[in-house]
């Protein structure tokens, strides 16, 4: 038996496979998903951008593969370009229990360790009371926001429970890339990854010196 009438057995019958009646081929490109995850207008001169700047990249639905694109527009008088960071975090929220004296605009929490202003920008919320606001500093145990906004009281009592989505993590690259560089061009560069974290951002450094890097833009698609 020739290896066509195999295969149209196998299958349950039916003509044999030829030029003809070929088997079917999946050409969908699957389930693909891009989302642009930080988009920086301009990036000054031995910068790095923060958490804040880079939207969370869920990787949590099961395997997927993760393919990142940056774009950036190098100054002519550059001579470096950028490094990109990727971090990882388990959570993507850093959460805890306020266990200072009541206070309107600093929360304290004992048993945390954050990285000195690694949160400026991103929004804490008192659980408890329900209200937030927009972190202005932070230190390895405290955050400070301008003032609280939206819950009852507007202030951290002792126990009330805080929230900082984006935040929670790693300290160290997951990985680590220098983007394609020329001076006076416009340059667009994509890494692919099999993915194992659950959450990641991107932290985009400028390692030029003098120079500002401008259009600055990284967009994660998601494969199934």
């Amino acid at each position: 038996m020739d290896i066509r009438r195999a295969i149209r057995n196998a299958l349950g019958g039916g003509a044999d496979i030829s030029a003809a009646n070929p088997l079917p081929v999946d050409t969908s490109p699957g389930n693909k998903t891009p989302l642009t995850v930080l988009d920086e207008a301009s990036i000054a001169a031995a910068t790095t951008t923060a958490l804040a700047d880079c939207a969370a990249i869920n990787l949590s639905g099961g395997p997927l593969t993760l393919a990142l694109t940056v774009k950036a527009r190098y100054n002519a008088a550059a001579v470096l370009g950028i490094r990109l960071h990727v971090r990882t975090s388990p959570t993507n929220s850093a959460v805890g229990i306020h266990t200072a004296v009541v206070h309107a605009t600093i929360m304290t929490d004992a048993n945390a360790h954050f990285i000195v202003n690694e949160l400026v920008g991103l929004t804490i919320e008192n659980v408890t009371d329900g209200s937030s606001g927009v972190i202005t500093a932070n230190t390895e145990t405290t955050v400070t926001v301008a003032a609280l906004a939206g819950g009852i009281t507007n202030q951290w009592n002792t126990n009330d429970v805080y929230s900082v989505a984006g935040a929670d993590y790693d300290t160290e690259d997951w990985d680590t890339w220098a983007a394609a560089f020329a001076a006076n061009t416009v340059l667009r560069q994509t890494k692919v990854y099999e993915t194992d974290p659950m959450y990641a951002k991107v932290l985009v450094e400028n390692l030029d010196a003098a120079q500002t890097v401008t259009d600055v833009e990284v967009i994660a698609t998601l494969g199934a």
